[in-house]
């Protein structure tokens, strides 16, 4: 069994690594978190963005949106990418449990 935690810290440092914020699922609208699900379904290569989807929200990552893609994107979807991009996060967490802030909008489902 492999312990992270036992590696030399020269191997460890050579792992890749990322930065993530966990925000509620409630800065999404119902059909947002819908269309999540949906996308969630289909092959990854015919997804508008990656999605890792669990019973409790998505993971998304916070890169540029391809403008082709760009337009299939629901507003609320894309101020939360913007929001944890602007503050140097890499990837978002939603989930159902995640955090509130107030310079997101907040929708109640």
């Amino acid at each position: 069994m492999n312990d992270l935690t036992r590696l030399p810290v020269d191997t460890a440092a050579s792992i890749g690594q990322g930065r993530y914020c966990v925000l509620s699922t409630g800065h999404l609208t119902a059909g947002t978190a819908v269309l999540l699900d949906e996308w969630a379904s289909w092959p990854p290569s015919d997804r508008p963005i990656d999605i890792a989807a669990s019973v409790y929200g998505w993971f998304v990552p916070t890169r540029e949106i391809d403008e082709r893609w760009r337009g299939q994107l629901p507003d609320d979807l894309l101020q939360v990418i913007s929001f944890a991009r602007d503050r140097g996060f890499q990837f978002v967490l939603l989930h159902c449990d995640g955090d509130e802030v107030d310079m997101l909008p907040r929708h109640h489902w």
